[in-house]
């Protein structure tokens, strides 16, 4: 069984938790690194000083987001040690370093990149940021795709892991049943908005605020690019569509159009059935 230790990088924040993990996986004299973090001197010393004496043999990335990926080609350069992620790694391959195995799966919907690496031997994953030890990931418009998320979690589910070693906050024991609880997450917050939008047409900053009611101001711009990341699904479902503008504007650059039901007659039906298939009798 390989030991996997962590450094913590000194980023924590609403969105990072903690911080973000660089997980250290050692088999043997050769270690594997897995999301170096932010490009942060200090991280960059912390890591240094725990792999003194020891030999890196790959860098492996999950996604490339500004507090996974930066720091990955400086702390590699002196390692002499070759950095791995998507594109030129992809789904399936096996990444060798000493006596370990690791094996890339690619896993989008919280970034289109996103990759979690397997020891399958141990059944263990490293999940970046497709899962959390706390809380629910981000899956947010317009890189976030929310039925890609729910079929990376069923990539997972599918391997019956032990054990995860998420992006931030601490591994997770209880592998399926952390799996289980945030594809029922992700399907609540699709049944809640489509809800929402039968009982009413609105802007996605609207239907952000009926979903989630009082939310911390600090993360209401994420809570609408994670509804807006939905509305694609559902019209892609056929359930919702898009129509219009109005003259305000609900974020940056985001135009504020009203989303409604499609009013197709078997709309209100299946979402119901949705409803009671996941969640008991709908509301």
């Amino acid at each position: 069984m390989a030991l996997v230790t962590r450094v913590v990088a000194p980023n924590p924040g609403p969105y990072t938790g903690p911080g973000t993990n660089t997980w250290i996986i050692e088999a043997g004299p050769v270690v594997a690194v897995i999301d170096p973090g932010p490009d942060d001197d200090s991280h960059l010393a912390a890591l240094n000083k725990r792999l003194a004496g020891k030999t890196v043999g790959v860098v492996l990335v999950t996604h490339s987001h500004p507090d996974h990926l930066p720091l990955a080609e400086r702390f590699a350069a002196p390692h002499h040690a070759s950095v791995r992620r998507h594109p030129e790694l992809h789904d399936g391959d096996i990444v060798r370093a000493g006596t370990l195995n690791l094996t890339a799966l690619h896993t989008p919907g919280h970034s289109a990149d996103h990759l979690s690496f397997v020891i399958p031997e141990d059944r263990a994953i490293f999940t970046g940021d497709l899962i959390l030890g706390h809380g629910s990931s981000m899956v947010t418009y317009p890189e976030g795709d929310v039925a890609a998320y729910l079929q990376s979690l069923d990539r997972l589910a599918a391997l019956e892991p032990r054990i995860l070693f998420p992006g931030h906050w601490d591994p997770v024991t209880n592998a399926m049943a952390k799996i289980e609880e945030y594809r029922k997450h992700r399907l609540e917050r699709e049944a809640q908005l489509l809800a929402e939008v039968m009982r009413g047409s609105g802007t996605a900053a609207e239907l952000t605020r009926r979903v989630y009611g009082d939310l911390d101001e600090r993360l209401m711009i994420a809570a609408e690019m994670t509804m807006r990341a939905h509305l694609r699904k559902l019209v892609d479902d056929g359930l919702v569509r898009e129509t219009g503008e109005v003259a305000s504007r609900s974020g940056p650059g985001l135009p504020a159009a009203r989303w409604i039901s499609t009013g197709c007659g078997t709309c209100r039906e299946r979402c119901a059935r949705r409803w009671r298939r996941n969640f008991g009798p709908a509301p």
